[in-house]
């Protein structure tokens, strides 16, 4: 079996530029020629009817739906000229486009104790608050968020930028990780915290990061520039302060996704 491919230089070029732009972005032309649209609900807990919706975009816009490591939905093959009618018809659906650009990405998470028999902490209504207060937060690098309810870690919250671990008497917190050819394992901050302040901390830390990392510097190269501890710091200090202007800014940058036109190379 001959699983070799030929590498496209100019759209490997293109695409490295795409990706040093700031804020949202979709995942531009893909290497068949045609573009490709990450879609998603929170929680990742897909209804009927938008399995039904999204059976009927696909049908009529892309060439398949491939389900992502990040619990997305990548709609592939999608013609140029009906991306845009593709992701209106996402957001009718009442389904999310999601960005894949250098902002807070959308709450990878396990169905917790709700449905898991090993679950210790409940992670739907935890992870919609997330999404719903900082989704698509402008920050220096993407940041990606794991919440896991339950010890077996079916999310990899360890594996995250901000990851929520469960415990017996409320969540755990980790912060730091990158993959790549370099690899890097997140490092407990707190815990065990309850939910209220698990928000609070994921605010503080993009608060300390959006403030104290260089530009295209992934949180993993922050903590590793000024050290673990001062960064933590700068999180402790920033734990009581109002979060109301990262929620507006998150707001505001989802709607601009969802309206932009911007598709790339």
């Amino acid at each position: 079996m001959d699983t070799s491919a030929q590498l496209d230089i100019d759209l490997r070029k293109a695409t490295v530029e795409r990706k040093k732009q700031g804020g949202p972005r979709c995942l531009g032309k893909q290497r068949d020629g045609h573009y490709a649209l990450t879609v998603g609900v929170p929680t990742a807990c897909f209804s009927a009817q938008h399995l039904r919706s999204l059976a009927d975009i696909v049908e009529k816009f892309a060439r398949v739906g491939h389900l992502s490591t990040g619990q997305s939905m990548v709609l592939l093959g999608i013609k140029q000229q009906d991306y845009y009618q593709a992701r209106q018809a996402v957001l009718d659906a009442g389904l999310q486009v999601r960005s894949v650009g250098r902002d807070v990405f959308q709450v990878k998470c396990c169905p917790g104790a709700d449905y898991s028999p090993f679950g210790l902490q409940r992670t739907f209504s935890l992870v919609t608050l997330l999404e719903d207060t900082f989704r698509c937060l402008p920050t220096p690098q993407k940041f990606k968020i794991s919440v896991s309810g339950c010890p077996n870690c079916c999310a990899n919250i360890r594996l995250a930028d901000f990851g929520v671990h469960a415990a017996m008497k409320g969540w755990m917190i980790y912060i730091g990780s990158k993959m790549g050819f370099a690899p890097v394992v997140a490092e407990q901050i707190a815990g065990p915290v309850s939910a209220e302040e698990v928000v609070k901390y994921l605010a503080a830390v993009l608060r300390a990061y959006r403030e104290l990392a260089q530009p295209n510097e992934k949180l993993a190269m922050t903590l590793k520039r000024l050290g673990l501890n001062e960064f933590k710091a700068a999180v402790v200090q920033a734990l009581d302060l109002p979060y109301d202007d990262l929620a507006a800014a998150a707001q505001q940058a989802r709607q601009d996704m969802e309206q932009a036109l911007r598709i790339g190379p």
